[in-house]
């Protein structure tokens, strides 16, 4: 009588002949993961000792996308090794791998745009960051599409269809641009923007009536956040076909002023000295000089008229800055000049009225009769 041999002890030959083929996949496909987040350590490393802003930010965009990039090609590597694989099977397996790679090259593509803008628009100007973020944007739709398109033709019948789609080309365009008109005039106005630049982000602008700044300039549509916090989404095109208001267009400076009526005595120049003293300390102040001014605007009969200005990035912190260089002025005036702040003078005189003449005459009169 043979030997029985125990479970425990079983042999790799007496495993399923179709469980060798996954449990080999499998151990690749781990073995890649493991090799990825190995050479993701060292990259790290590397750039973290080179200094290199661009590799920090590839490594951080690329890392996902090359993670599941990495098992997917060691699988496909591995099953075109594997002999007399049935193909009912390796066919769809295969071509399911061949769409994954797709997207995670796609993805991996994506990555490395931001990476490159993030890196790009670092210490960049107003005018130069909106540049980038609409160009950055045209880029996301070309790779995107060439995804796309890379895995229509993956299936058999793509390239028919693209021939189809080819042959109809005219009256399908016909039929797809009168449907995406706006959507295409808004495409072609965000490029406008780009070049032209009548408005960039951060601007402070009025369109049709809404003011606010320039939050944020999209392929289809521009984000203008008011003072009070709402959003106001103004399609691309009304901002290239109509005329509105760019406040900050050539000078970043938003200016903010306020009216103070002081005496005429006030010293004027030590008034102006605490006025510079604080809103140069102050760190809502954009440090424009040539804007920031208190001078004399008016002078009245019992008064004089200060018209006083402040200037700093943006409308939120001009506001503040102007209330708070107010409050400053008065305070000072206050506690140091309260005598110079604004009154009115009175000066009596002895009453002298046509009545109170004809009392003196009249008596005299009586006298000089009698």
């Amino acid at each position: 009588m043979g030997a029985m041999i125990h479970p425990n002890n079983a042999t790799i030959s007496e495993i399923p002949d179709h469980i060798v083929p996954i449990l080999v996949v499998g151990s690749i496909a781990l073995g890649s993961v493991c090799v990825h987040y190995i050479l993701t350590f060292i990259m790290k490393k590397l750039a973290v000792r080179g200094g290199w802003d661009f590799d920090l930010e590839l490594v951080k965009h690329c890392s996902k996308p090359t993670l599941f990039m990495f098992p997917v090609i060691s699988i496909l590597i591995t099953l075109s090794l594997i002999p007399d694989a049935d193909p009912n099977v390796m066919i769809p397996v295969r071509h399911t791998l061949e769409i994954a790679l797709i997207l995670f090259v796609t993805w991996a593509a994506f990555g490395f745009i931001k990476a490159s803008s993030i890196c790009i628009a670092r210490n960049r100007s107003r005018k130069h960051l909106t540049q980038i973020i609409v160009t950055t944007r045209v880029f996301y739709g070309l790779v995107g599409s060439l995804g796309a398109a890379c895995v229509i033709l993956t299936f058999p019948r793509g390239w028919e269809l693209g021939a189809s789609l080819l042959a109809s080309a005219s009256v399908t365009a016909l039929f797809i641009g009168l449907a995406a008109k706006p959507s295409l005039e808004n495409l072609v106005a965000s490029l406008q923007i780009a070049l032209t630049q009548p408005l960039l982000l951060e601007d402070y602008v009025t369109i049709d009536g809404y003011s606010g700044i320039v939050e944020s300039i999209l392929s289809q549509f521009i984000v203008v956040k008011s003072f009070d916090d709402r959003r106001f989404i103004i399609p691309l095109s009304r901002v290239v076909n109509n005329s509105f208001e760019n406040w900050t267009r050539g000078n970043e400076s938003i200016s903010s002023e306020f009216n103070m009526f002081v005496d005429y005595g006030i010293p004027l120049e030590d008034l102006r000295q605490q006025f510079l003293s604080f809103v140069e300390n102050h760190e809502n102040w954009d440090g424009n000089r040539k804007d920031t001014v208190l001078t004399i605007s008016e002078a009245r009969e019992t008064s004089l008229m200060l018209t006083v200005s402040v200037t700093a990035t943006n409308p939120r912190k001009s506001r503040a800055l102007r209330n708070k260089a107010r409050e400053n002025l008065i305070e000072y005036m206050m506690t140091t000049y309260p005598q110079y702040l604004p009154r009115s003078r009175y000066e009596s005189t002895t009453p002298r009225t046509g009545i109170d003449s004809m009392k003196k005459v009249v008596p005299k009169m009586e006298e000089a009769l009698i």
